[in-house]
């Protein structure tokens, strides 16, 4: 196998996992992004080291983008670069517009001016509103005539990238596959979602307090799950496809933060963790759009099978990856 796949935002959390996965599959990959590796993307990539061409720019800068994809000439896309703080685009909306959606129009425009084979399109959860029947499916509605995106600024620019996404199907033939990720974790996340410090702080021999948060749920979806399924995503073949869009979900129950400290604890004897109950303002807001996620389709025109589906074996896997980097050197 010998295509060519941009992967935007290819030095991230999940872009790490999913460049890993594309070098291994045979192809090959030209990362596209604002940041260089950190330690943590370093590490994960260490089995592939020299294998994908970096390229520093960002998704915002047309003229950069039309360079890289003029040169390296991918056959296909993966777009996972964004700006994924809701506070922070809260505060700056504009950069959700800017950053967000006319980068994803950036990656759209680039893939019909060069004829890309298939972009896969990274959206989230948080383009949905208050949740209207479960299991929530890609019919469920991102709209409603009271309400739009429960996580504001940051799922309305993830709404108006998939109705471009459609745009660009439907005017100039531009293939696309959306995936909505739930609540990824694993080693190199970046974002708490309580599993981070009740991890990685107890493999440190370090206490783990929060004050309110033990009834919050979530659907914990471990990251190798989620790069599994953007490889299947820009694999199917174009005359197999039917939906476009799909979650990147374990399709389970929804897991408290207090059944992930207990998760924890029960892998590692003395971690020292405590929550209180409650829930916060913030996550009144986010739970309603919480719920049990349908990966039907995924499973059905995808193949997708999630090898983490039980909680206790992805966080296994957090512990034992974190307990290997900790031993290699790293003290992070």
């Amino acid at each position: 196998m010998s295509e060519i796949v941009l992967v935007t935002g290819g030095t991230g959390f999940i872009g790490s996992y999913v460049v890993r996965r594309l070098l291994e599959a045979g192809y090959h990959v030209i990362i596209y992004d604002i940041r260089q590796p950190g330690p943590e993307a370093v590490w994960i990539l260490k089995s592939v080291t020299g294998q994908a061409i970096f390229v520093q720019g960002g998704i915002d800068n047309w003229s950069r983008l039309f360079q890289v994809v003029e040169e390296y000439r991918p056959q296909k896309g993966i777009h996972i670069a964004a700006i994924v703080n809701p506070a922070y685009l809260a505060r700056e909306p504009m950069e959700a517009l800017r950053v967000n959606l006319e980068g994803t129009i950036h990656v759209l425009e680039a893939a019909r001016l060069f004829k890309l084979q298939r972009v896969v399109y990274f959206s989230s959860i948080g383009v949905l509103p208050a949740v209207q029947y479960q299991p929530i499916d890609a019919a469920h509605p991102v709209l409603l005539p009271q309400e739009g995106s429960g996580s504001s600024f940051y799922g309305a620019s993830k709404v108006a990238g998939e109705a471009f996404c459609f745009a660009y199907r439907q005017s100039f033939g531009v293939d696309f596959i959306t995936l909505r990720p739930s609540a990824v974790y694993g080693f190199g996340m970046q974002w708490p979602i309580f599993i981070k410090p009740m991890v990685e702080n107890s493999v440190r021999g370090l206490s783990t307090r929060f004050e309110k948060g033990r009834e919050f749920p979530r659907d914990y979806t471990h990251v190798e799950d989620v790069a599994q399924l953007a490889v299947k995503a820009l694999q199917i073949p174009a005359d197999e496809v039917r939906d476009r869009i799909f979650y990147g979900a374990t399709g389970r129950p929804l897991v408290t933060a207090g059944q992930v400290a207990e998760t924890v604890k029960s892998l590692i004897p003395e971690a020292d963790i405590e929550i209180g109950s409650g829930l916060s303002e913030d996550d009144l807001i986010e739970i309603r759009y919480r719920g049990i996620l349908s990966i039907q389709n995924a499973q059905e025109q995808l193949g997708y099978r999630p090898r983490f589906a039980d909680l206790r074996d992805g966080v296994a896997e957090y512990i034992e990856t974190y307990r290997r980097y900790l031993a290699e050197g790293n003290n992070k």
